[in-house]
């Protein structure tokens, strides 16, 4: 069968057009909160990880840091370095990071626990790359209890209508480092200290119950792999279901969605 890993890595390869221009506008919203975390980052060597097209990195820039970002989908790098040219943008692996030890000042990571099969290989990766005082901060997605919006909906549509006992590989638990005191945990397993861990909300509006059905498919991977696994009947329910769903969720005439997330920084004495 083919891994969780692998999956992901395709399908963000294969999304990377789509991403920058359908979801990247919503993660987006997170970066002047996570850089303010971390600091003043002018004159810093700061590591972006998993920087997707690059625009975390961008603001890096412009903030006066020295950037080096990292993604495993080569399409993703491709759009960055034609985005930022002042960047040193890389293939490769969050898991096993090709830098030599206590490198960068800052260490980023926007999103990207949620797609990694191995996260703690990640934890320990970024701290070895960190020099003493380093800091690193890392953004996930809260859980449909906790306020996330359109994965309520495409829960509630496939627990309705379909199965979640599915022939795809499976993923480590997406919430895990969305709880607090899990964060906590891990970040101190591997050496960080002085934890902080903060909450904040980005918003998705649409027109249309379509548009947040063409965000599911165009930009993210792993929820239309659920929908596309149901049977042609309960696939054609679920999607009708959650376009009917985000019509319940107007507000001033245009679908609002929120998206909230932890954010969570540590430090390397």
């Amino acid at each position: 069968m083919t891994t969780f890993k692998a999956l992901e890595q395709s399908g963000w390869t294969e999304k990377a057009s789509a991403y920058d221009e359908h979801f990247a506008t919503i993660a987006d919203q997170a970066i002047e909160a996570i850089l303010n975390s971390v600091g003043d980052v002018a004159k810093r060597d700061v590591l972006d990880i998993c920087c997707g097209t690059g625009n975390l990195a961008g603001e890096v820039l412009a903030r006066g840091g020295r950037v080096t970002a990292i993604d495993f989908a080569p399409t993703m790098i491709e759009i960055a370095r034609s985005k930022f040219a002042g960047a040193n943008f890389h293939v490769g692996d969050a898991e096993a990071l090709p830098f030599p030890d206590q490198s960068f000042d800052v260490a980023l990571c926007s999103f990207g626990l949620w797609h990694m099969s191995a996260p703690d290989m990640a934890l320990a990766e970024a701290a070895r790359v960190l020099r003493k005082g380093g800091v690193y901060a890392y953004t996930t997605w809260l859980s449909p209890q906790q306020g996330w919006d359109m994965f309520d909906l495409l829960m509630k549509a496939v627990r309705a209508y379909g199965t979640t006992d599915l022939d795809l590989p499976p993923s480590p638990p997406p919430f895990r480092f969305a709880d607090e005191a899990e964060a906590q945990r891990s970040l101190a397993a591997h050496g960080f200290r002085d934890v902080c861990l903060r909450k904040g909300t980005a918003l998705w509006t649409g027109i249309t119950g379509e548009q947040l059905l063409a965000l599911i498919y165009k930009a993210i991977v792993r929820a239309p792999m659920i929908i596309e696994a149901q049977a042609p009947a309960a696939r054609e329910a679920i999607k009708q279901d959650i376009m009917s769903a985000a019509e319940t969720m107007r507000i001033d005439g245009m679908i609002t969605m929120r998206w909230p997330y932890l954010l969570a920084t540590g430090r390397i004495p």
